[in-house]
């Protein structure tokens, strides 16, 4: 199969020794994201305005205060601060918060039309990020093109079997993705590979995890740790997503 700029990426990362092909994807995905963020996108007027209505994540928050750029951090939290506090005055300024009755108390009906509204617009600020949409926009694409190149390439094919499998959340996306991007048997042919290839990784992940423990276990002190060492780190990442190394 003749490789193309979209498929060049999951080809690569399929030739690396790593507990999840899509999570590599992903990560090198948001580090690109948060240098174009606080890079590129300050002299984009169109992705600032996006960024100042949506703002981030705390954990793209938190990986943005970790980089040097600290002056354009600081003008990203700046003007999205400038769009919160204008949200903050419109609701300020509705009428159900200054209707009243004749007794001269606040209408309760409109009040709780207040309240959801309120709630609805904070409840906003905490939950978009413009890196988390980037992010998932592209990994949908990615997983489009995994599945094709899986139906299609069968050299792909066999480095798609002889990977460590995927985390449980890039495993709902392939699960997901099948039905929509497969046709006919090559659909319930994906699904059980992929269930068959994904059980065998996770036996292996428990019996690291359990040798971990049986370290502890000062019976087991001449034990040699083997591959598991690092399966707390590794288990967990198979479980939820790859984790971001602290410094």
């Amino acid at each position: 199969m003749k490789e193309t700029i979209y498929t060049i990426p999951v080809n690569e990362v399929y030739e690396t020794d790593c507990e999840c092909p899509l999570c590599e994807l992903e990560k090198k995905l948001e580090r690109d994201a948060i240098e174009f963020s606080l890079g590129g996108a300050m002299m984009e007027p169109d992705f600032r305005l996006i960024s100042n209505e949506k703002g981030y994540c705390i954990n793209h928050y938190r990986m943005m205060f970790k980089t040097p750029s600290k002056l354009q951090m600081a003008l990203v939290l700046d003007t999205h601060l400038m769009e919160i506090r204008k949200t903050l005055s419109e609701l300020e300024s509705l009428p159900q918060l200054n209707e009243t009755d004749k007794k001269g108390f606040l209408k309760k009906g409109n009040v709780g039309d207040a309240v959801q509204k309120i709630s609805k617009s904070i409840e906003k600020t905490q939950t978009s990020c413009v890196i988390c949409d980037k992010i998932n926009d592209t990994m949908a694409r990615y997983v489009d093109v995994l599945l094709y190149m899986w139906a299609n390439d069968e050299v792909f094919k066999e480095k798609f079997e002889s990977s460590k499998g995927v985390c449980l959340k890039h495993f709902k996306m392939l699960v997901d993705g099948a039905t929509t991007s497969l046709k006919g048997d090559n659909v319930k042919t994906f699904l059980n590979a992929l269930i068959k290839k994904e059980s065998a990784e996770l036996d292996r992940i428990q019996e690291d995890i359990h040798n971990f423990t049986l370290k502890f276990d000062y019976r087991n002190q001449d034990m040699p740790w083997g591959t598991a060492k690092d399966s707390p780190k590794r288990t967990i990442e198979k479980l939820g997503g790859y984790m971001e190394n602290e410094e």
